[in-house]
């Protein structure tokens, strides 16, 4: 089974809307695709996420897409930033809709973005950014707020490595996913990015499949083309590291299948 949990409407930051997407997975074979756009935040609204009043639009968005496209399981999520001081809201959201997954993510540490632009890293402690943004990943996966976590490396996306963290960081994140009973995501979007890596690293995953944490799969895309691409690349990285299964679901409930 092939499956896409991770797009992006043009609501937010992405462009076109879900049944744009359904279209390309269809042309390309896939089992089962998922909407995540980014949800409202607590306190402010965003360029690149949706507003609460967008809420209703996004989900009948993802509703006229299953009626479109009856032959294509399509599922209803959305990707919410994680911090700290909005798990209320994150537990108001979860009640809105019947949401089929919801996708943790951190995108800042504090007021510093971490994915935006590669001028924000210059002059900044590398190897403390990915200290924070672990701290703060693990913190979102321990508050067993969310299904998914995603691209859980994503400091690297400019290709800022840490030199002193590494697979001890990897293990203490990965031992709260476990206890969560979560899911990390295996996402391709890096390697579209200036660090031309999938999201995790192979020494994280295999990390990940020692302590049996499960997999899903995302392509992070905002633009349709995108939807299911190098999905070659990051099964053949799975397989590598021990994984024959990913994970689907239904309602927050999780279930199983082979690739």
């Amino acid at each position: 089974m092939r499956l896409d949990y991770h797009m992006h409407t043009r609501l937010t930051d992405g462009v076109g809307e879900p049944r744009d997407y359904a279209r390309v997975a269809i042309e390309r074979g896939l089992d089962e695709i998922g909407c995540s756009d980014h949800a409202p935040l607590l306190d402010r609204d965003t360029d690149w996420t949706l507003k609460r009043s967008d809420l209703s639009t996004y989900v009948g968005w993802v509703r006229e897409a299953q009626c479109e496209f009856p032959q294509l399981s399509i599922k209803l999520g959305l990707e919410v930033d994680y911090m700290p001081g909005s798990e209320s809201w994150v537990r108001e959201l979860a009640v809105m809709y019947p949401w089929d997954y919801f996708i943790g993510s951190v995108h800042f540490i504090g007021d510093f973005p971490v994915d935006r632009s590669a001028e924000d890293w210059k002059g900044q402690d590398v190897d403390e950014r990915w200290r924070q943004y672990f701290d703060l990943w693990t913190q979102a996966a321990g508050s067993r707020l969310f299904d998914i976590l995603a691209h859980p490396d994503l400091p690297k996306k400019f290709g800022h490595r840490s030199t002193i963290h590494g697979s001890a960081m990897y293990q203490r994140a990965l031992r709260v996913v476990a206890d969560a009973g979560a899911t990390i995501e295996v996402s391709t979007a890096g390697l579209r990015k200036p660090c031309r890596e999938i999201y995790p690293s192979e020494e994280f995953l295999r990390i990940a499949r020692e302590l049996n944490v499960p997999i899903t799969l995302g392509s992070d895309a905002h633009l349709p083309q995108d939807v299911g691409a190098d999905f070659d690349k990051a099964i053949a990285q799975a397989k590598a590291c021990g994984y024959t299964q990913i994970c689907r679901f239904t309602q927050r409930r999780r279930e199983s299948v082979r690739f």
